[in-house]
């Protein structure tokens, strides 16, 4: 399959829409590197996200574009197949929508707040996501993705990832 496979595969989605999880399993079955983004900006910039998020969201935006734009220049990078795992919020900032577009594919994993919820709802999801802590949990993301929506809509494709792991995969292999 990886010989089928030239360009990375960036999916998007709220945070807990599986997009780590699905992306290691994507890369697997394709036979493709699997990159997980907020790893990659944890270990650029040596401080947890939540760490980075302690400046304000603009400025941990700054540095996921910049982690973004270091990873797409990466020798071989967009000719990999790669699978990208991005935070949930790297739609927020256009200019990475406009890099994705350059040179992969994007996938929206569309998950109802509810499924979220059940997700996310743990002193540990909470902990290591700083945009929820200590608020109402189905308001937030509810505001969230409301305010993500036309980014979302955006992607190349859009797949309903509430759904078995194994269906969620050959939905997006067929779309690709």
């Amino acid at each position: 399959m990886a010989g089928l496979v030239s360009r990375p595969i960036f999916l998007l989605g709220l945070m807990g829409a599986g997009k780590s999880s699905l992306g290691r399993a994507l890369a697997a079955r394709r036979g493709v590197a699997f990159i997980d983004h907020d790893l990659r900006i944890e270990r650029l910039f040596g401080r947890s996200i939540a760490a980075l998020f302690e400046r304000g969201e603009p400025a941990f935006r700054e540095l996921e574009h910049a982690a973004l734009r270091s990873l797409v220049v990466e020798p071989g990078f967009a000719g990999s197949g790669a699978v990208v795992a991005t935070g949930g919020g790297i739609v927020t900032d256009p200019r990475n929508l406009t890099t994705i577009a350059a040179i992969g594919r994007s996938v929206y994993l569309r998950v109802g707040v509810a499924t979220l919820v059940e997700r996310l709802d743990s002193e540990v999801e909470r902990a290591r996501r700083p945009m929820l802590a200590q608020v109402d949990l189905s308001t937030r993301l509810t505001e969230l993705l409301a305010a993500r929506h036309s980014a979302y809509a955006s992607a190349s494709i859009t797949v309903d990832a509430e759904c078995e792991t194994e269906a969620i995969l050959d939905a997006i292999s067929s779309a690709l």
